[in-house]
């Protein structure tokens, strides 16, 4: 463990040029391989004891036997002097939390072999005293248990109860989800209530379930239900999407009976902000919070689900915290850090005297560390992945100005090396989320092949506003193509980059950029990825309402308002459908599409490599089984980042 202790008044300065200093040293380390982006993090998380008095840090140590999980137990007032040491035996762990001052839960992934099928990941929570004592699987009386892979969900750590807590898992009798109230200390559980076949969470006052969230048959939307005191059931609320950008979050509890926190904004507002929320009416107080340029993106709140900050992202992660005296701790713990790294908090004690937390930035996954506020010393606990350590490329923040006039943001990804070479741009999914500046997985992996690469924030993007999206509404095929082109040219342009080796990449919308790129501008891209992607507009808006079971079809009119409409805007619609202009391309194609996708249909991906094959043109399509929209565990998205790595490796020789 590293304890390396630095007062923060007055030390600034000379940590900030060590920091800087250091990164000299980065470009002579060789750039990592693929696997090693797929590690199980050295340091995977830490936790408060409630009274703050012990800090516990989740180590994962790899071996030629696969990974050795431990815990390391650390005295608060002593962070110096050698920890406590944990075994957890040979399985990777992921998380842990302190449910009283003596016992811990830890998140940990074990492997079922059945005879003829792969390996089954399956999670549970184990509980365990501070000295690693009366060790109990949470639910594990249950014999269906070992045909759940995931049993780590927890609602409600009940911090008024040190025997139990409220947990989320199939309840195999019923065949539906259910509520359990769980014995920490030997994992025993009854049932509380069952939830309907797609309930993914409940939300607790308390103790007391008030909220319940409902999934649709597509994982894209969530229908809030709720339960006032005088209720005798649940009653539905309001649908949120849950792949966009979301305009309504609800958090944690108040203070206050039936009232929570939420981030939000009415209709006549642009900007999401944080306030509070009645479940009795939905109403909505006034903002307690709303950022200048960006939406309020969460709430950081205590172990009881109270708000302690509203959290946004310009560049770097930033918080409004509602006890002001806080905030001068805050700053000085980001000048510890340096610039470069966002400081994210993760964890309180109950009387805010130590704070956990993460720095972590472009090329740097995580670093964990612990904040006196009593001595303002902060103590750094371990690196999420430090094999990663000075080899990887810098993130270089971008003001771009468009051809119209407007300014949007972009990060450049450099290789490690600084070389200049050829550029990936990587278009982010959506549309309405973003991109941010930090550690990106997949774009370092790019990067350590010496590429730089850029992702693009552009209008239409989510988080920066409604005006910001809606000026991407209808404009799939020119403006938000147009931002993604000015960025491209900007980068070119002052990094010097070869202009003749540059490629497109993205998944989901992302996947429609790249090919809506390769129409537009053959002379430019020489190779084009695109990952479950959109390739007909029109196409996609019929299955889009074909699939809509609402009375109003409210979800296939969300996508009609920002895409186009098939009845009145035919003409743009195919004007902007990459699958009708197939022979207008010019760069080989990567295709890849998980069969069992119900965001974006396997046919989409389907119909533009056989167009693409119509034309005569170089296509390669790889169809992955039981896969959905996204790949669906690490080793399957392991796979899918080296297929598209070596197109691209072919096509920019």
């Amino acid at each position: 463990m590293s304890t390396r202790r630095e007062i923060i008044a007055g030390a600034a300065a000379a940590v900030l040029a060590g920091s800087l200093g250091g990164r000299a040293a980065w470009a002579q380390a060789p750039p990592p391989g693929l696997d090693e982006f797929y590690l199980p993090p050295a340091t995977a998380a830490a936790a408060l004891s409630p009274a703050g008095r012990r800090a516990a840090v989740l180590r994962n140590r790899v071996t030629e036997g696969g990974v050795e999980a431990s815990i390391d137990i650390v005295d608060t007032a002593h962070p110096t002097l050698p920890p406590t040491n944990l075994k957890l035996g040979a399985h990777a762990a992921s998380s842990l939390v302190w449910v009283n001052e003596k016992r811990l839960l830890v998140w940990m992934a074990y492997d079922l072999a059945r005879k003829g099928e792969p390996p089954q990941s399956l999670v549970r929570v184990v509980g365990l005293d501070a000295d690693g004592g009366r060790p109990a699987v949470m639910l594990g009386e249950r014999d269906a248990a070992q045909q759940v892979g995931d049993l780590g969900k927890i609602v409600d750590l009940l911090p008024d109860d040190d025997d139990h807590i409220l947990m989320l898992a199939w309840e195999p009798i019923r065949g539906l989800p259910a509520l359990y109230k769980v014995d920490v200390n030997n994992g025993s559980a009854s049932v509380l209530e069952h939830g309907v076949l797609r309930t993914y969470n409940w939300l607790t006052q308390d103790g007391v379930p008030l909220i319940r969230l409902d999934g649709d048959g597509r994982d894209v939307v969530t229908h809030i239900m709720l339960r006032g005191a005088g209720d005798s059931g649940w009653r539905p609320a309001k649908d949120i999407r849950r792949d966009q950008t979301p305009d309504f979050t609800i958090f944690g509890p108040t203070g206050k009976p039936g009232v929570f926190t939420a981030a939000s904004r009415t209709a006549n507002e642009d900007k999401v902000s944080v306030r509070e929320v009645d479940l009795t009416s939905l109403a909505l107080g006034p903002p307690i919070y709303t950022a200048a340029k960006v939406d309020v993106d969460g709430v950081w709140s205590d172990r009881r689900g109270h708000a302690l900050a509203a959290t946004y992202a310009e560049d770097r992660r930033s918080y409004a915290f509602f006890d002001k005296g806080f905030q001068p701790h805050f700053v000085g713990i980001e000048t510890y850090f340096g610039p470069e790294l966002s400081v994210e908090l993760s964890d309180v004690n109950d009387a805010r005297t130590h704070y956990l937390g993460v720095a972590h930035g472009p090329r740097e996954p995580g670093r964990h560390f612990l904040y006196d506020r009593t001595s303002r010393a902060v103590i750094e606990l371990g690196e999420a992945k430090p094999h990663l350590a000075g080899r990887l490329g810098r993130g270089l923040p971008m003001a771009v100005r468009t051809r119209d006039g407007a300014d949007i943001r972009a990060y450049l990804t450099q290789p490690a090396s600084g070389a200049l070479g050829p550029l990936i741009v990587m278009p982010h999914g959506g549309p309405e989320v973003r991109d941010r500046y930090g550690f990106d997985p997949w774009a370092q992996a790019l990067a350590a092949k010496g590429w730089w690469v850029l992702q693009v924030n552009f209008r239409g993007s989510g988080g920066y506003g409604t005006e910001f999206a809606k000026q991407g509404w209808k404009r799939w095929g020119d403006r938000m193509q147009e931002d993604v082109e000015d960025a491209t040219a900007q980068a070119l342009a002052e990094h010097r980059l070869d202009a003749g080796r540059v490629a497109i990449f993205g998944a989901s919308y992302g996947g429609y950029a790249a090919l809506m790129g390769g129409v537009r501008r053959p002379e430019l891209y020489k190779a084009v990825v695109s990952v479950a992607g959109v390739s007909d507009l029109i196409d996609i808006l019929r299955w889009e309402r074909s699939e809509d079971d609402t009375s109003t079809k409210e979800f296939y009119n969300f996508w009609r308002d920002r895409i186009g409409d098939p009845e009145t805007d035919e003409a743009m619609l195919a004007k902007a459908s990459p699958r009708r202009r197939a022979a207008e391309f010019k760069a080989p194609v990567f295709l890849a599409h998980g069969i069992l996708d119900s965001t974006v249909p396997v046919a989409q991906s389907r119909a533009m490599a056989k167009a693409l094959t119509d034309a005569g043109k170089r296509v390669e399509y790889w169809e992955i089984k039981k896969a959905g929209h996204s790949p669906g565990s690490p080793a399957a998205e392991r796979e899918l980042l080296a297929r598209c790595i070596g197109f691209l490796e072919m096509a920019l020789a």
